[in-house]
Formats: structure tokens, sequence, C-alpha cells
């Protein structure tokens, strides 16, 4: 399984359902497909290890877009969530989902046997205009939570239990009411981006970005 093959798959498989015309399968749903069938094909991941919409470990009500598994102990060995960028992306509900990601994806990662992966996808107009470059009061909004380049300048570990910015603190706080989150909430979530197409408008239609959470 190689991380930047999974973003590379991703992309091709939403350029090709835009050029046949399939425009309405630019959904996040559909986006388990291809993921799931490079696991299968090119990541020499057993179809049967792999599950679609997992009950998450935390949480008995709520699923997991996909996740491996080992079938003889059930320990889950990694989870992906994914994600679409497009102009709702910057709306306050897709900042929420975004992070509720984060922390499923965190508190799956403790027990997990293999890393836990957040990736979003879409049109590189879309993933530039909605996602990287989304400014709020002047800052760029999602930067807070994730690094768009690989190797030393990869990684960001931000406060959560102590974030002091309110517009953050109420998207925590949210996380804690909405999925009745009895712990405490962590001290830092360290997210590090394992791949991010390189971009060019003019050359690249789709572009992926794909961050392991600990």
């Amino acid at each position: 399984m190689k991380i930047s093959n999974i973003g590379g798959a991703i992309e091709h498989w939403l350029g090709f359902q835009d050029k046949i015309g399939r425009s309405f399968m630019m959904n996040e749903d559909a986006l388990k497909y291809p993921l799931a069938d490079y696991l299968v094909n090119a990541g020499n991941i057993n179809v049967e290890n792999i599950r679609l919409e997992y009950i998450h470990p935390n949480f008995s009500g709520r699923h997991v877009d996909l996740a491996i598994i080992d079938n003889i102990t059930a320990q889950i060995n990694n989870i992906f969530e994914l994600k679409l960028a497009k102009p709702a992306t910057k709306t306050q509900l897709e900042k929420q989902r975004i992070f509720n990601d984060l922390m499923r994806l965190y508190l799956a990662n403790i027990t997990s046997t293999g890393k836990c992966y957040f990736i979003i996808t879409g049109k590189t107009r879309d993933f530039q205009r909605y996602f990287y470059k989304f400014e709020r009061n002047g800052s760029a909004f999602y930067k807070k939570w994730f690094a768009f380049g690989i190797g030393k300048e990869g990684s960001i570990t931000f406060d959560v239990a102590t974030e002091t910015d309110e517009d953050y603190q109420t998207i925590y706080q949210e996380f804690v009411r909405e999925y009745a989150y009895q712990e405490t909430l962590p001290a830092q979530i360290t997210t590090k981006c394992e791949f991010i197409t390189a971009y060019d408008e003019r050359l690249i239609p789709y572009m992926a970005g794909i961050w392991s959470i600990s």
C-alpha cells in the first residue's frame, strides 16, 4: 500500500468520471470505491479485509468510511475518512465535519495497528479556493489543522483542549456535544501530510491530499 499512489488513483478516477460525463459520481460516498479498488488491486489487501461504513471503535452509532481489519482478530489495521473539496467546504458545517473526522481518526489511531488517514480530494480550483487557500479573518483556516508539504514541513500539531481561538473552540465543543463525548478532549492532535498533489491548475484538473493522524 503506497500512500502517494492512493492519491493519484483517486485523482485519476475523478478525472475519468468527469470525462465520460458521470458528474453525478462526484460525491463523498463514491470516493470509497476507487480507494477500495486500489487497495485490492495494487495495495495487495485481501478484499475480505476491507470494510465500507465500518463501525467506529469508540462510537457504536457512528461509522468510518473505510477500514482495513484483521479478519481473525477483528483488530483494525487502518481507517480512512474521505471528503470532497467543494464550495461548501468553506461553511461552518463542513469545518465541523472535517474536525469530527480528525477526532474520530485520532481516537481510532490509539487502538489501530497501523495509521489512520484523512483524505480530501476534488477539482483543483475547489481544492485551492475552498480548502487550501480558504481564509477566515485574514488567516488560512485549514492551515491550523493541516500542513501542505512533504517532509520536515509536513506535520502540524495543534492545541485542542486548551484552544483559545473562539472559532476553533466552538468547533471542538460542538464535537463534544454532538458525539456525547464524555472524555477530556486531547491536549493536541498531530497531522502529517503523506501526499499532496503538485499544484498546476492548467495541467492538474483534480487534486488530493492525504494526512495521517496521531
